[in-house]
């Protein structure tokens, strides 16, 4: 046989086993695909528990107070700055006293000499050296000038500006070297140790809730932390605009985590029941849309379809679905991770916890 001869038949070998060896591949590529992945699946269960009202809100401050001089002047002294803890009684302010000082002093000085006038005249009202008529004139003039003298020190005292709640100063107006106004406010305080949490439900769910009750709050803030209250206040007018009515939880806040303007869902356990469709938390997945998932096993053919279901309250390790699922639905609950639509799946308990880990 030619050395070409030779070649040609080693070529045409070389061809057939690159043949097979791609076929071989193409079969183990194909089992591979469609070898069923072990998953475990439960029906979907139908439990009463009380109906649970959810809605969305603002942290406002228990208290909050706008503080100003009730009399004019420059100020000569600032304490707190935003931010910083003030005691009830504190001194926030002080302005310039020279002048109310001086009046206080010159009122006080009249006010003592209307009195001794009236002091020495008084004993000759029996005797009829002193008429009634002038002796009601100086009466009067004591009283106008002790009520003056009392003004003017009431004046000297309000160039001091007092705290009158303990709290936050929210806001500061005034600086060292400033004229204010009377009434122009100068400090914000706010009470932070409980906050207000107003929320807005709907007709349908404010018959359901009563003061008293306990709530939950969460605050996408604070990485979705959760607080502790209890309802308050239920408004009884519906907002014209919203038409949902003001409902206030009170919420204990030691720590001052909780500032006053923050977006929070409160969730309040209503005196009504409900049934709700539940399955585990872990069992939702989300599609490439980002849309929430849930595979359905269809025990006809052994393979899994996804539906979109819509998400309710979080009741512990398990959540609500509040469409697109019926009590008793197959829901795969352990190796989700490892299907897509269609796939062929065995039902092993032991094999999809294994997959799952």
């Amino acid at each position: 046989m030619t050395s070409r001869m030779w070649r040609r038949t080693g070529a045409v070998s070389l061809v057939a086993l690159g043949a097979c060896s791609a076929a071989r591949s193409a079969e183990t590529k194909d089992e591979r695909d469609t070898a069923p992945a072990a998953v475990r699946a439960e029906p979907a269960a139908s439990v009463a528990r009380p109906h649970v009202v959810t809605a969305s809100g603002v942290v406002e401050a228990r208290t909050t107070v706008d503080v100003a001089f009730q009399v004019p002047g420059k100020v000569v002294a600032v304490g707190p700055d935003e931010g910083d803890a003030v005691r009830e009684g504190q001194l926030l302010a002080e302005l310039d006293p020279t002048d109310y000082r001086l009046t206080a002093e010159q009122s006080a000085a009249l006010a003592e000499h209307a009195a001794a006038e009236r002091d020495r005249y008084r004993p000759l009202l029996t005797t009829g050296s002193v008429a009634p008529n002038d002796l009601e004139r100086m009466e009067s003039v004591a009283r106008q000038s002790a009520a003056a003298a009392a003004l003017a020190r009431k004046r000297l005292s309000d160039t001091r500006l007092l705290s009158p709640i303990s709290g936050v100063v929210a806001r500061r107006a005034v600086e060292q070297g400033s004229t204010v106004g009377a009434g122009q406010s100068a400090f914000t305080l706010v009470d932070l140790d409980v906050v207000k949490v107003r929320i807005g439900v709907p007709e349908a769910d404010v018959g359901m809730l009563r003061t008293g009750q306990a709530a939950t709050v969460r605050l996408p803030a604070l990485a979705e932390s959760t607080f502790s209250g209890r309802v308050t206040a239920v408004g009884v007018t519906a907002d014209p605009t919203t038409r949902t009515y003001a409902v206030e939880i009170s919420v204990p806040n030691a720590g001052h985590r909780l500032r006053a303007g923050m977006v929070a869902e409160a969730t309040v356990a209503g005196s009504g029941r409900t049934t709700a469709i539940t399955v585990p938390a872990a069992a939702v997945v989300r599609d490439a849309e980002g849309a929430t998932l849930l595979y359905l096993l269809d025990t006809s053919t052994s393979r899994v379809h996804g539906r979109r279901v819509t998400l309710g309250t979080t009741l512990g390790e398990t959540v609500e679905i509040t469409s697109g699922l019926a009590a008793g639905d197959l829901v795969v609950v352990a190796g989700q991770q490892r299907v897509r639509e269609g796939s062929l799946v065995t039902t092993s308990p032991a094999a999809a916890e294994e997959s799952a880990r």
